[in-house]
């Protein structure tokens, strides 16, 4: 595991709170990680994969949002 750069934020989900931190890569040719975790479990992922999902996740709020706003 890498060192911690950042604590970038604290989420609460599903009845729990899980810190969201970038990391450096395991050596300095690896890229960053992100880790969500909390005492329970811990998530690793690149950095790029990261972006991906958190794109995806706003992306599919945006068009529930206006399906919601449709069915008004």
């Amino acid at each position: 595991m890498g060192e911690i750069i950042k604590v970038l934020d604290t989420i609460e989900f599903a009845g729990g709170k899980f810190d969201v931190e970038l990391n450096h890569g395991v050596n300095s040719t690896e890229e960053r990680e992100i880790h969500i975790q909390n005492k329970s479990m811990r998530l690793a992922m690149p950095e790029h994969e990261f972006l991906q999902i958190a794109s995806a996740i706003v992306l599919a709020k945006k068009q529930l949002d206006i399906i919601k706003e449709k069915d008004k």
